[in-house]
């Protein structure tokens, strides 16, 4: 079933973006920098607790096709 229109609750992507970041905004460099280590703390701990941390530690995403072309013309150019 597909809807004329959607509900009043449901916002916008826009809408539903800047709630999440709402409380970021204007927040002094020094109170972001602990916001990112409160997420860092968090990523490790659930990284120590996983059945396999080294696997998840050891992981590096593969460099996608059109970053590896990009840095073979980057790297021709400069010779």
């Amino acid at each position: 079933m597909v809807l004329a229109k959607l509900p009043g609750w449901v916002s916008s992507e826009e809408e539903s973006v800047r709630a999440d970041v709402e409380r970021y905004v204007g927040m002094p460099p020094d109170a972001l920098w602990r916001e990112v280590e409160d997420c860092a703390r968090d990523a490790m701990w659930a990284v120590r607790a996983s059945a396999f941390p080294e696997r998840v530690l050891a992981y590096e995403d593969p460099v996608p096709e059109s970053t590896a072309r990009a840095l073979a013309r980057l790297r021709a150019s400069r010779t």
